[in-house]
């Protein structure tokens, strides 16, 4: 008898995954943080998180092409921008509606001469997702947890911030 399609997606999952991030130069001006993964089994993609160091702003690209183990899966950020981690993505993704694969992050916001917040955003391969933020407040120390209000849909980026001038410790997905 043939196996449910959730048991055969995780047969096929990625492991024994090991990853790595390199600088790509092109030209004289042109670089890249360029993101690698390779697995000792299954088949995948890679994903990585990248940042515009001038911004801030972090973002999530994915490889175009699916590799079988142990063949190495790369894919580069936007020119100039720098990769920050890199995760493997089973291919074909898993099946039944759970969150999988979540890449959390944290940035700065800053609006006015004086503002700056604490941003937290998070994106996952599979499922519907809420951001959670861990914030402080560097002048009293105190903290607090400040959840997003909006479900996000794989793979799209679920954002929150922290009340003015405090800072995001820690972010993660919260499965809806």
């Amino acid at each position: 008898m043939p196996a449910p399609a959730t048991q055969w997606s995780a047969a096929i999952a990625p492991t024994g995954c090991t990853t790595s991030t390199e600088w790509v130069t092109e030209g004289s001006n042109y670089y890249y943080g360029r993101g690698k993964v390779q697995c000792t089994t299954g088949r995948y993609k890679v994903k990585i998180q990248c940042r515009n160091k001038q911004t801030g702003v972090g973002y999530v690209v994915y490889g175009s092409s699916a590799v079988n183990a142990p063949g190495t899966a790369t894919t580069t950020c936007n020119t100039g921008n720098v990769a920050e981690k890199v995760y493997p993505v089973a291919d074909p993704l898993p099946t039944g509606g759970a969150t999988t694969g979540c890449a959390p992050w944290m940035e700065w916001v800053h609006e006015g001469s004086n503002h700056y917040y604490g941003r937290g955003r998070v994106q996952c391969d599979t499922g519907r997702y809420k951001v959670k933020i861990n914030c402080r407040n560097l002048q009293t120390g105190a903290t607090y947890v400040v959840y997003g209000t909006q479900v996000v849909t794989a793979p799209g980026t679920a954002t929150r911030t922290c009340y003015s001038g405090n800072v995001a410790e820690s972010v993660e997905a919260l499965p809806q």
